[in-house]
């Protein structure tokens, strides 16, 4: 009897961890993505000190494996002057759409290519106009705007939660600060 009990979940594990392709893709299937993201700065190491970003995003599967995206992202860089670091902080909203451009046949791992259009408010120096050393910035904090290319390596590690590695190009106007903002990121991504 205990044996039976042993078995029984052994093989409810089992059928948990086969891929049900039923379950995956479905149009209408809504999804809660978190990433993580650092920003890509000419001439700056990848991983520099306070150099980073955080995002949580909605998405929505259409048809043919295509999906819609609303995404909210943080992102903060410190631009070196003299001995100082002057913060440049972005908080944007992404409105956007991802169309796949290959797959394996099973559907595990997928490549997607997608645009956004971002808005959003940027912040430079705690919106102080002077540096310690008493130089008064030029650049100002305000309003940006622009719009993104998105490229999206997606894996599922089981039928509702897949691994994203991402990368996009965000080209903001409205700023005083580089125009062209690449990013690598890395996340997760719950499908109801």
């Amino acid at each position: 009897m205990v044996m039976k009990k042993y078995l029984f979940l052994l093989a409810c594990a089992v059928a948990m961890m086969l891929p049900a392709q039923a379950q995956r893709l479905i149009p209408k299937q809504k999804g809660i993505e978190v990433v993580g993201s650092l920003p890509i700065i000419k001439g700056e190491k990848l991983f520099a000190k306070d150099n980073f970003g955080l995002g949580l995003s909605l998405t929505r599967y259409l048809k043919r494996e295509n999906y819609a995206f609303m995404g909210m992202e943080y992102e903060q860089q410190n631009m070196p002057y003299r001995s100082y670091d002057v913060k440049l902080k972005d908080a944007l909203l992404h409105l956007g759409y991802m169309h796949p451009i290959m797959s394996d046949n099973g559907k595990n791992v997928l490549l997607y290519g997608g645009v956004s259009a971002l808005g959003g408010y940027e912040e430079i120096n705690d919106d102080k106009p002077f540096l310690p050393d008493g130089a008064k910035l030029l650049d100002r904090s305000r309003f940006v705007y622009g719009g993104a290319g998105h490229l999206s390596i997606e894996c599922f590690f089981s039928d509702n939660v897949l691994l994203l590695f991402k990368g996009q190009g965000r080209i903001l106007f409205g700023t005083d600060v580089h125009h062209f903002r690449p990013a690598v990121s890395a996340g997760i991504r719950f499908n109801l």
